[in-house]
């Protein structure tokens, strides 16, 4: 029942994507409300869940806005690998610290990989106007929508998941 109720959220982040985000863009943004349920699933939920939906909600963000799903699933992909990285890191960060700094990665990676692929589809190269209206607008809406949905998760009582999988058998004994 958990597993419908994320690909709920991440479907229904999909839609809200391609129908609702076009309406407040700023500059020339648009929040990245997929990839932000990817994050706070991976906060609160935890990687295995994350690592199911993540090809799955590129696809539906994909045929939603008739985009590339391959291209949308590498600019989604580094969600997993940058939580791993802060939990990991020298840093002793807290859950919201890791989130946010996670969240924010996330979205510069995500916005910089699809300028990229828009670029070699024949869109101008222009680095500067990218990260003056693109990539630092988009990394405020990021953290402004990440806070609606993150402080009344936290205030309504749900404790955060680390990012950390568990070993195998065989990996357990190396």
């Amino acid at each position: 029942m958990r597993g419908l109720a994320l690909f709920a959220l991440v479907f229904g982040a999909a839609i809200a994507q391609v129908t609702v985000a076009p309406l407040f863009p700023v500059g020339g943004a648009v929040p990245e409300l997929v990839l932000l349920s990817l994050c706070l699933v991976a906060a609160f939920s935890g990687p295995v869940p994350v690592m199911v939906l993540t090809p799955l909600a590129a696809l539906m963000h994909g045929m939603l806005a008739d985009r590339d799903a391959g291209l949308l699933l590498l600019a989604y992909l580094p969600v997993l690998p940058l939580g791993a990285a802060l939990e990991d890191g020298p840093l002793p960060l807290g859950h919201a610290a890791r989130t946010y700094l996670m969240a924010a990665g996330a979205g510069m990676l995500a916005r910089t990989v699809l300028a990229i692929g828009a670029m070699l589809g024949g869109a101008p190269a222009l680095f500067g106007a990218l990260a003056a209206e693109v990539l630092l607008p988009g990394l405020l809406l990021d953290i402004v929508v990440l806070t609606l949905c993150y402080v009344p998760l936290r205030l309504a009582g749900l404790i955060g998941s680390g990012f950390r999988l568990q070993r195998g058998r065989y990996f357990a004994h190396l």
